[in-house]
């Protein structure tokens, strides 16, 4: 695996020795070539589940919104005499 940018940063955090022992139990079990290499990995785990998990929350927010304009449209619809309203449903895009 090549390494495209240059890592420049470092940190560092202390681990009891069962922690240490667990840590490196577990590189071996994935096959890491280094405990920095696991612990890099795991980072972009996590980066990458807040990113998804703010995705997560927005499509719910829209689909909140969405379901309260459908509610909007077919009032309006009804206040005006047209009964139901036959509206586009963003589930399936059909009418």
């Amino acid at each position: 695996m090549a390494i495209l940018k240059r890592r420049s940063r470092m940190i560092s955090f202390r681990l009891s020795e069962d922690e240490y022992t667990g840590l490196r139990t577990l590189c071996e079990n994935e096959g890491a070539r280094s405990m920095s290499d696991l612990a890099r990995d795991a980072v972009h785990r996590l980066i990458a589940k807040d990113s998804h998990a703010d995705v997560e929350l927005t499509l719910r927010e829209l689909r909140g919104r969405l379901e309260s304009l459908d509610l909007q449209v077919q009032g309006l619809s009804m206040a005006v005499g047209q009964g139901p309203a036959k509206v586009m449903r963003y589930g399936n895009g059909k009418i």
